[in-house]
C-alpha cells in the first residue's frame, strides 16, 4: 500500500489556509503547483491531480542571497517582491500549491501517552501538556500526531513554528496563490522512492540521505512510517555555490579538499545515526536495511559510490526520475517535488 500522509500543521494553519481561499476568491483551478523552497532555490513541478502523467511545467530559480537562511524568510517585503516576479515568469497566478515545510523548521519527537487518555483525544492531550510536560524550541508550535498509538503508548508527534509557516502561507496568497498542502520532504521523496519500486517490504528499514547544496537531510522509514529526522546544516560549503544561468546548474567554486572533508564528516555522521537508531532508540532489534540517496548537489553520484563503499552490505540506490517533460528528462533535483506531485489533496 502507497502511503499517502499529510502533514497539514494542526487546526490553526489549516484554518487560516481556508480563510486565505475565502479572503481572495481564487476560484477552482485542477493544476496544481508544488513548490520546493531552498535557502538557495526555488523548484516547482505543476501537474493536474494527484499523477505524473499530467506534468505541465518544470520550473527552477535562484534565490538571492540572505532572503532565506535554515528556511527562514529574513526579508519578507524581498520575498514577496521575489514570489510575485516569479509568479509572472512561470505563469502559476491562481494555481493551487502545495508546498513543503523547510526541514530545518520541523520537530520529531515521540510521546508517551497516559493509559487512560483515548485515541480520540491524544491530540489535545498533546496540546494542552505543550509547555508543561511537551516542550519544543519555539513559541506556537503547529503540531501534528503523525501515527496512532502504539503497544508503549507513544506516539510521533511532528512540529513546526506556526510563526515562520504564517510568513510563508501569506506571502503566497498575497502573490495571487492558493496554499493548499503543507507536507515534509522526506515524505515527498519517500512517496516518489515508493511509487517507483514495486518490491517495497514493510518489515525493511529504509534510510533516506538527502544530499543538498547546504545541508545534508536524513530521514528514517519504517512500515511507511517516518521513526527519525535529522537536518544538518553545510557550514564550510555553503557559501561557494554560484548559479549558471547558461547551464541551469550550480558550480563550486571553493576548496575541493575542503568540500570532500566535508562530506567524509557527513558520512561518518550517517554511521552515527544508523548506530544510534539501532542500538539507542531499538536496543538493538532493528536496523537500517537500505539507504536512497537523493539531493541537488553535482557531485551525488560520487557521494553514492562513497556510500556503497563504505556500507557494502546495505543495499543502497540513487533514485533516478524517468519522467520526461516535452521530451527532456527531469533532472533528479526535482524528485521531492515529483513526490509532492503525487501527494494530492487540492
Amino acid at each position: 500500500m502507497v502511503y499517502s500522509p499529510s502533514f497539514l500543521l494542526g487546526e490553526s494553519l489549516y484554518n487560516f489556509l481556508k480563510e486565505v481561499n475565502v479572503l481572495f476568491s481564487f476560484g477552482k483551478s485542477k493544476r496544481t503547483a508544488n513548490i520546493l523552497i531552498e535557502d538557495y532555490v526555488i523548484r516547482m513541478i505543476e501537474n493536474n491531480g494527484e499523477d505524473l502523467i499530467s506534468l505541465n511545467i518544470r520550473a527552477e530559480k535562484p534565490l538571492p542571497k540572505n532572503l532565506i537562511e535554515n528556511g527562514k524568510i529574513l526579508d519578507e517585503p524581498a520575498f514577496y517582491e521575489f514570489m510575485k516576479e516569479t509568479v509572472q515568469e512561470w505563469g502559476i497566478k491562481g494555481r493551487n500549491v502545495r508546498f513543503f515545510v523547510p526541514q530545518s523548521l520541523i520537530i520529531l519527537r515521540e510521546v508517551e501517552i497516559p493509559e487512560d487518555v483515548t485515541k480520540e483525544n491524544v491530540k489535545q492531550y498533546i496540546e494542552f501538556e505543550i509547555g508543561n510536560t511537551i516542550h519544543f524550541p519555539f513559541k506556537n508550535p503547529i503540531i501534528d500526531v503523525y501515527s496512532d498509538i502504539s503497544k508503549d503508548r507513544k506516539v510521533t508527534v511532528l512540529a513546526a513554528p506556526e510563526d515562520e509557516l504564517l510568513k510563508y502561507t501569506t506571502i503566497f496568497a498575497d502573490v495571487s496563490l492558493k496554499p493548499t498542502v503543507a507536507e515534509i520532504q522526506p515524505l515527498g521523496i519517500y512517496r516518489y522512492f515508493i511509487h517507483k519500486q514495486a518490491d517495497i517490504q514493510d518489515e525493511k528499514v529504509y534510510m533516506i540521505v538527502e544530499y543538498n547544496l547546504s545541508s545534508v537531510n536524513v530521514s528514517i522509514f519504517h512500515d511507511h512510517k517516518v521513526e527519525f529526522l535529522r537536518h544538518q546544516p553545510l557550514t564550510a560549503s555553503k557559501d561557494f555555490w554560484e548559479y549558471n544561468e547558461e547551464t541551469g546548474t550550480f558550480n563550486f567554486t571553493g576548496d575541493e579538499m575542503r568540500y570532500q572533508g566535508e562530506v567524509d564528516d557527513q558520512l561518518n555522521e550517517i554511521d552515527r545515526l544508523m548506530n544510534f537508531y539501532r542500538f539507542s532508540i531499538h536496543q538493538g532489534e532493528k536496523q537500517v536495511n537500505e539507504l536512497i540517496v537523493v539531493g541537488d548537489t553535482p557531485y551525488l553520484e560520487k557521494i553514492t559510490n562513497l556510500i556503497r563503499q563504505r556500507y557494502p552490505s546495505i543495499g543502497t540506490t540513487m533514485l533516478q526520475p524517468e519522467e520526461q517533460l516535452n521530451g527532456e528528462r527531469i533532472d533528479q533535483q526535482f524528485i521531492p517535488a515529483l513526490g509532492l506531485a503525487l501527494r494530492g489533496g487540492n
